[in-house]
């Protein structure tokens, strides 16, 4: 199969397996009326679609990213929060594509998502409509302060203090086919004409008109939200909030009339964030705790994580009397061998008895002695 971009130079007629699904849609359309390039039928729209459909992104990844971002989040003294969409979602509807209807893919991880801007307008357009409380100078306030300013005459650009960032979703999302059926003939396209033609008329009578386009089913999108600057504390609840009431009552994307893009805070969310933040605390702390040590000291450490407590003592031993360390290091591990042979209470240099297997301890006590008084 030939497509008009890539004409003389044969293309895989199917997504390959492993293949960026969003770059496949957007730049490899193939379907076209050979007879005609410009003509696309419903069928081969359909069929383009369905190429795609299915689950999108890899686990691995998202995963990856979406911890990447809270670390980034809390570092900054932000939240995140996770919303699951009540029904369908689309977002980039509007996007050119021969099937009429396009999608917003994230460049590098192949999944719908909400640009940093969406999430920045919808939060606006909740404030700006429903936040009836403010006063009319407070309100102006608060529009400046979470949103900034543009640049009016010679009054200059201002950032706001409330940084929003993409909103992705943490595992592979399900997208698919759906099918809207306009009937109100050319009204959409041609109803700004004037025309006698009694198919630019809004009218029931008109056949339905089949379009399929793609649609995101099951997905749960992380929000990121975080101070530029220093704000009052609670000021960042208050935007979640405001984002929360959104996504509940304005919906996010694009049909949110037909009833799509609507979520709701997955209040489970929290106790996974929190033991994610554990967990990176805990990774940050043993980074700290690596990187104030000396080559030896982080050998030696390296070298007691890959060996079972119980063996620890005589592992160390062994490697001692091989000439694994010498001269100063030499001590220094057989201080750690008296130390494990001491709180397991094997350190039995003045035993006098005849039990054979504390003999043996002892005879290890003396040569761990002998290390330490060279």
């Amino acid at each position: 199969m030939r497509a008009p971009l890539y004409d003389m130079h044969n293309i895989s007629f199917n997504k390959p397996d492993n293949a960026h699904s969003g770059l496949w849609f957007e730049r490899f359309f193939n379907r076209y009326d050979e007879r005609d390039w410009t003509k696309v039928d419903d069928t081969a729209k359909q069929a383009w679609i369905k190429t795609v459909t299915g689950s999108t992104g890899d686990f691995r990844k998202l995963e990856a990213f979406t911890s990447r971002q809270i670390a980034l989040t809390s570092t900054l003294c932000g939240m995140s929060r996770r919303y699951t969409s009540d029904w369908n979602f689309i977002t980039g509807m509007g996007n050119s594509h021969p099937v009429e209807n396009g999608f917003s893919w994230h460049p590098t991880l192949a999944v719908p998502f909400l640009t940093g801007a969406s999430v920045k307008g919808l939060v606006r357009a909740w404030v700006e409509m429903n936040d009836e409380e403010l006063k009319p100078e407070a309100l102006k306030q608060r529009l400046k302060s979470w949103f900034g300013t543009e640049e009016k005459g010679d009054v200059a650009e201002q950032a706001g203090d409330i940084i929003f960032f993409d909103a992705l979703p943490d595992e592979p999302p399900k997208l698919a086919c759906d099918i809207m059926t306009p009937h109100m003939g050319k009204w959409y396209s041609e109803g700004d004409k004037p025309s006698h033609d009694a198919s630019s008329i809004p009218a029931d009578w008109h056949e339905p008109v089949p379009i399929p386009f793609l649609v995101t089913k099951d997905i749960s999108l992380v929000f990121h939200i975080a101070p530029r600057a220093r704000v009052e504390q609670g000021e960042i609840s208050k935007v979640l909030s405001a984002l929360t009431n959104a996504l509940d009552y304005l919906g996010a994307g694009a049909k949110t009339a037909a009833g799509y893009g609507y979520f709701s805070e997955d209040m489970s969310f929290q106790e996974t964030l929190q033991a994610k933040q554990i967990e990176l605390e805990k990774a940050k702390s043993e980074a700290q705790h690596r990187a104030s040590l000396s080559p030896f000291e982080l050998s030696l450490e390296d070298f007691l994580s890959a060996v079972p407590e119980s063996e620890q003592d005589t592992r160390l031993l062994k490697a001692l009397k091989e000439g694994m360390w010498e001269g100063h290091e030499a001590k220094v591990v057989a201080n750690k061998i008296q130390s494990l042979m001491t709180t397991s209470k094997k350190w039995m240099p003045d035993f006098a008895g005849t039990n054979k297997k504390k003999l043996k301890l002892k005879e290890r006590s003396v040569e761990v002695q002998s290390y330490l008084k060279s």
